[in-house]
């Protein structure tokens, strides 16, 4: 099928671009979702024509010009998301200016020009903030919203006096309006793609630092810079990381940090020179950040900075190599958190990510890392995109080694920067640079969907260490297992305790392994490579040496254990075999794989005596490392631990634990007041003990939580209470949440991470909330979580009923070039049910004899 793309008779090279949102957008009373727009752009017309068309959507262009002379007539397509520009004569082969008067409107979901409210002591405010990836410049600017297209751009801004207003680039001239405005008006950017644009306009504080020839800026709310101090020292440091790594210096003079009170389907967006991100994912909040936040802050600043080089200086050709900038960010994000946390462990944190790939990459709705993409709106924003991306990354990073490929990336950057990419480039630069093949692993890897499985079919022990058998098929869940799929796999094996794992590669057939050592041998050694491993021989030596193992192959054997188990290919009880032989001093970050795939197993079970015997076991499995751990942070453990603390209080009070959740109700007690007591419950478990208070809160207790989120005025903070009033198991109170998730008390955008938070616990109360008032949730939504939001509230169901529903609401309110990306859900709940009615009886069947 061909793209829908723009023709490629005229190329635009420059947008002047002049917007004035209404005055009385700011005015707290009246919210006008409207603002003019006046842009003048400099194209080059490469065959004459006597059209123009360009990409416009929500937009009303009242006048065109040719030259300043010529008039067009107007002609729109809204399924196409275009204007074409009709004038009476032939456009001649040469440089031409358009200009382009026109209106467009402001939205409460997070696309186009949008608006984010929040509270504060004096009353709500508003902040105006753009958001365009993948398509929506064109709701700001008609303009070719392509990635290919780029240009440079002049942005100016109608603002209030009072406000400060944000860009790409630094400012370049203000001056005074009649009507207590100001003009604004900032420098010329680089060239680059219009999904990279930015303005945001309210009441904003920065706080800056400087690296090198950059200036970098944190900006926030008024009052809440200080909040972002970590983030901005951190951001400065891997600035100079980033220099280093890529070898081409950051190009533009400052790097803006925004943070913006709310709630969308993203954490952060590239914008070059002006990041955006949503204040939970760049702000540390004293009252409620915890070192899970700390540590998520890091990351996500790692991943959009890296975005500066892999997307905005380079960039992708069309979005079917989307993953080019999100797979690359995702690697780098892990690569730069561990050069300066290395005992955060990010890769082996990473692995929690991976899973969520692997499984949708286990069904047939899958799709490859890089796969044919007609329009915009089928841009795969997904974990296959990213975390298998990622995973490949890292996989061709061991192979060619870290010099040769950090090499191999600095060619790329000097040979392509300013302009656009297909995957190729990447593979000719790396194979440059380590006079490796490495394409025949890197297609194999991109442009088939699924996972390799790698069996383990026998081994032999002689004088030259342990002799393996192997042979390679795909893993699925469902009928796509049978198809027949080979990669060209590397395979790392090692024995215990050994320096440097044997590599061969592995393509279909038996292959032979000889391994130095001796039993137990463990493949994907590192867990550096993208499969599943499956032991017909040698896996009870492994789960006998489990505590031998390092923690990223302790996490491997438990989640292939567990992903197998789960598809039915060996018996489940492989897995809750090696939950017995953790100890409290198991690695931190392998205990929460633990608490995570207890939970899933606790989610299958309806109430009853069945599940209340399954939380017993898993309580267990818990309580004693809760016991070492306890309520408060020591002063000689670890960040993880402190990680681990807030994963274990939520984790026991939704499997029952009557200790916990009492102890959370006591303290919510406590802090509640009135007054408030914020040193009751400490910013480090603040959030995880309200939802376990709110986990099993009566009528009275939710109804304090609701009156302390209303009155909060502190945006993060009322955020996280009405977030933990979702959390409740009570149906008739989680049917309240779902009703005050859509009025006025919360903000517009936290209002759907609530109906979220229902379907944990309630998936099909959810679901049919969702049905009930589609509209107002619509609104909340930028258009690719329209996509994928409400077929996403079915992913805890066990409903076959449902299922049924499911299917018929894709057909009917999906449209049919993006069904596929919603089919997904489809295939996930069809076999999560599966899972219910072949998995549980096993469950209880090994829960009878380990009592």
């Amino acid at each position: 099928m061909e793209r829908n793309q723009l023709p490629s008779n005229i190329h635009p090279t420059h947008y002047d671009i002049y917007i004035r949102p209404d005055p009385g957008f700011f005015v707290q009373s009246d919210l006008r979702l409207r603002f003019e727009g006046a842009v003048q752009i400099k194209i080059e017309v490469v065959e004459a024509t006597s059209e123009v068309m360009l990409n416009a959507t929500e937009l009303t262009l009242h006048r065109a010009l040719l030259d300043g002379e010529d008039s067009a007539a107007i002609v729109t397509n809204d399924v196409d998301q275009t204007a074409t520009l009709v004038f009476g004569q032939t456009i001649p082969v040469g440089t031409h200016v358009l200009s382009i008067d026109y209106t467009g409107k402001i939205a409460l979901g997070a696309q186009g020009l949008f608006v984010s409210e929040y509270d504060t002591p004096t009353g709500r405010k508003r902040l105006l903030v753009t958001q365009f990836e993948a398509g929506d410049a064109r709701r700001f600017v008609p303009c070719w919203d392509e990635p290919a297209r780029k240009a440079t751009f002049t942005v100016a801004v109608a603002a209030p006096s009072n406000k400060l207003t944000v860009s790409n680039m630094p400012i370049e001239t203000v001056s005074t309006l009649d009507d207590d405005r100001q003009y604004v008006r900032f420098r010329k950017t680089p060239r680059m793609s219009t999904y990279l644009l930015f303005l945001c306009i309210g009441d904003l504080e920065r706080i800056s630092t400087v690296s090198g020839a950059t200036v970098i800026s944190l900006v926030a709310k008024a009052g809440s810079a200080e909040d972002g101090r970590f983030a901005l020292d951190s951001a400065a440091r891997l600035l100079e990381f980033y220099n280093d790594y890529f070898g081409v210096p950051y190009p533009l003079p400052k790097l803006d940090m925004i943070a913006a009170p709310g709630a969308g389907g993203f954490s952060a967006m590239e914008n070059w020179g002006a990041i955006l991100y949503f204040e939970d994912q760049l702000l540390l909040n004293p009252e409620w950040s915890t070192e899970s936040n700390r540590q998520r802050v890091f990351v996500v600043i790692a991943h959009e900075m890296a975005h500066q080089w892999f997307g905005n200086l380079v960039t992708m050709e069309w979005w079917d190599n989307l993953w080019l900038n999100e797979g690359f960010a995702s690697w780098m994000e892990s690569k730069a958190t561990d050069q300066f946390h290395p005992d955060w462990m990010n890769w082996l944190q990473s692995e929690f990510d991976l899973q969520r790939a692997m499984r949708q990459d286990a069904k047939h709705t899958t799709h490859p890392v890089v796969q044919p993409v007609v329009s915009v709106e089928q841009a795969a924003f997904d974990d296959i995109t990213y975390r298998k991306g990622r995973a490949v990354i890292r996989m061709i990073e061991n192979f060619v080694g870290p010099e040769a490929f950090r090499s191999g990336v600095q060619a790329y950057m000097k040979r392509y920067g300013y302009k656009n990419t297909v995957t190729d480039n990447l593979w000719d630069e790396l194979e440059k640079a380590s006079g490796k093949k490495i394409k025949q692993i890197a297609a194999d890897f991109t442009t088939k969907p699924g996972i390799p499985l790698i069996l383990v079919e026998s081994e032999t022990t002689g004088t030259g260490g342990v002799e393996i058998c192997v042979r390679e098929r795909r893993f699925a869940v469902d009928d796509s297992a049978d198809e027949p799929a080979t990669w060209t796999v590397p395979v790392y094996a090692s024995a215990i305790g050994a320096r440097d794992p044997v590599l061969t590669l592995v393509h279909g057939d038996q292959t032979k392994l000889l391994v130095p050592g001796a039993v137990p041998i463990k493949l994907n050694s590192g867990q550096t490579v993208y499969y599943r491993v499956k032991y017909d021989s040698g896996y009870s030596e492994l789960v006998n040496a489990l505590d031998r193992l390092a923690p990223a192959d302790q996490l491997g054997l438990l989640n292939d254990a567990w992903a197998i188990g789960e598809a039915g290919a060996v018996t489940i009880s492989n897995y809750l075999d090696l939950t017995l032989k953790l100890t409290p001093s198991t690695d931190r970050v392998v205990w929460r794989q633990a608490i995570e795939t207890l939970l899933a197993i606790d989610s299958l079970y309806d109430p009853g005596a069945r599940r209340n015997a399954f939380r017993a076991f898993a309580r267990s499995c818990l309580q004693a490392v809760f016991a070492g751990i306890g309520w408060g942070r020591k002063t000689t453990e670890t960040d993880n631990e402190t990680v681990l603390r807030e994963f274990l209080i939520t984790g026991l009070a939704q499997l029952d634990d009557l200790d916990v959740k009492l102890e959370a109700q006591r303290r919510f007690a406590a802090y509640a007041g009135p007054p408030v007591d914020p040193s009751t419950l400490p910013a480090a478990i603040r959030r995880p003990a309200l939802v376990a208070a709110a986990i099993s809160a009566d009528t009275n207790l939710y109804g304090r939580l609701y009156d302390l989120a209303k009155s909060t005025t502190d945006s993060f903070g009322k955020d996280q209470l009405f977030l933990a009033l979702a959390s409740t198991e009570d149906a008739a109170l989680a049917q309240r949440s779902l009703d005050i998730a859509l009025g006025d008390d919360p903000a517009k955008t936290t209002g759907p991470k609530m109906i979220q938070r229902v379907a944990v616990t309630h998936a099909d109360l959810a679901w049919h909330f969702a049905l009930t008032n589609l509209p107002k949730i619509n609104e909340r939504l930028d258009e690719l979580q329209q996509l994928s939001f409400v077929p996403s509230l079915t992913a805890a169901s066990r409903s076959p009923q449902v299922l049924e529903e499911l299917q018929r609401y894709i057909t009917e309110k999906v449209r049919p070039n993006s069904r596929k990306s919603a089919e997904r859900y489809v295939a996930d709940l069809t076999f999560r049910l599966q899972v219910i009615g072949r998995l549980l009886p096993a469950v209880d069947t090994w829960l009878t004899t380990h009592r």
